[in-house]
């Protein structure tokens, strides 16, 4: 049958061959709410099944394979491994302290959202002042690494921070200067800290326009419950580092493929949708492999990513992106992520290359430190025991 007719949907054949299961194991997932099944159009004595619903459950039961895999799936996508009040994705949305993000997206700026996920009772950006020029070091090495990717960039340049920006009396303030430190490393430019951080962040990229988009950006993306950065900071500030410490040990998470990898090659499946008159060919050879698209699903949210529908619903995007993104959602029932709308406001507004991940780490770094102090307060160290396995 043809998938791509169906939104998403396979027929029973089709579904019990890639779960290699029976049609009455089948039957069951579906009665248990695990996979969702409807009527097939014209034809209401057969079902079709949810595609997206069948990869998860199939990445699933790989991980079941190994004897190991019950204990070890509590430091992969399993039960939470630490308590945290600072964010919760639950039922496919995600929550600041207990406020939804979309509300918070609407209407709050990076600076009210530090102060809400640090509990600052007044705001630490009003006191705080980073200028690069007390950073020694700093302006040689912004030079010399003008033209470096923007990760690397910030991983240099935050490191001489770190011999600087160690100890104040008032730890908001503090975090905040850091923040604004992060801005500083991400641009070329030298960001106004005097301005709101979205308003710093596009004057430099000579962009006013993007100002709100941006700004909705930095929230969206300052805080993600227990992601792989984030849980590297909680483990770096369980043993007694310093704020500065724990943004470049998030730094260098997000340097693997799971957070800024999925950027360049969402960058580059746009460029070869945008240099192509029809881009079906090249949407049909991207889905005929089962393997998810770049910038597209994520695990704990099979009904699309709330974050991502915030951002592009704000956006002009581009007629042949958004025809990919009907025509992918169609044949896998695959919803767009984050990274994929962080890649479309970069080109949107014709940013400089890189303003996706400048935009990202920025938010994440409100983020980042709410882990750490968070952790620092709970005064536990991490510390798992091995496995010697089978």
């Amino acid at each position: 049958m043809d998938e791509s007719d169906n939104h998403g949907m396979i027929d029973a054949g089709e579904a019990t061959r890639r779960l290699r299961v029976s049609f009455a194991t089948l039957y069951s997932y579906v009665s248990r709410g695990l996979i969702h099944s409807e009527a097939q159009p014209g034809n209401t004595r057969t079902r079709l099944y949810s595609t997206a619903d069948i990869e998860r459950l199939i990445w699933q039961k790989t991980l079941a394979r190994k004897p190991s895999a019950a204990a070890a799936t509590a430091l992969s996508w399993g039960l939470p491994v630490l308590e945290t009040r600072i964010s919760q994705i639950q039922n496919g949305m995600l929550t600041y302290r207990g406020r939804n993000i979309l509300e918070l997206a609407d209407a709050s700026t990076l600076e009210d959202v530090a102060m809400l996920l640090w509990n600052a009772p007044v705001n630490p950006f009003a006191d705080a002042r980073f200028t690069h020029a007390d950073i020694p070091g700093w302006s040689e090495a912004a030079e010399r690494l003008r033209d470096d990717p923007v990760i690397d960039r910030a991983i240099t340049l935050m490191s001489f921070v770190r011999r600087v920006l160690k100890d104040a009396d008032d730890t908001s303030v503090l975090a905040a200067q850091l923040v604004q430190a992060m801005a500083a490393a991400v641009v070329t430019g030298t960001p106004d800290v005097e301005r709101p951080l979205h308003e710093a962040l596009a004057a430099c990229w000579h962009a006013p326009a993007a100002a709100d988009v941006i700004r909705r950006v930095l929230v969206c993306g300052a805080e993600h419950e227990l992601n792989t950065s984030s849980f590297s900071v909680r483990v770096a500030v369980s043993t007694d580092v310093d704020l500065a410490t724990c943004l470049l040990t998030g730094l260098t998470a997000y340097c693997g493929y799971e957070h800024s990898g999925v950027v360049l090659e969402t960058r580059e499946l746009l460029r070869q949708v945008m240099a192509e008159d029809d881009p079906t060919p090249l949407i049909a050879s991207l889905t005929r492999t089962g393997v998810p698209v770049a910038g597209f699903f994520h695990r704990l949210y099979p009904d699309g990513a709330p974050r991502a529908r915030e951002i592009l619903s704000h956006l002009r995007v581009p007629a042949p992106v958004a025809r990919t993104i009907e025509a992918i959602g169609q044949i896998t029932g695959l919803k767009p992520y984050i990274e994929l709308a962080l890649v479309i406001v970069e080109q949107v507004y014709h940013l400089l290359v890189g303003a996706a991940e400048a935009m990202f780490i920025t938010g994440q770094s409100v983020g980042w430190i709410s882990h750490a102090m968070e952790q620092k307060m709970s005064g536990i160290r991490i510390r798992p025991r091995a496995s010697a396995g089978r």
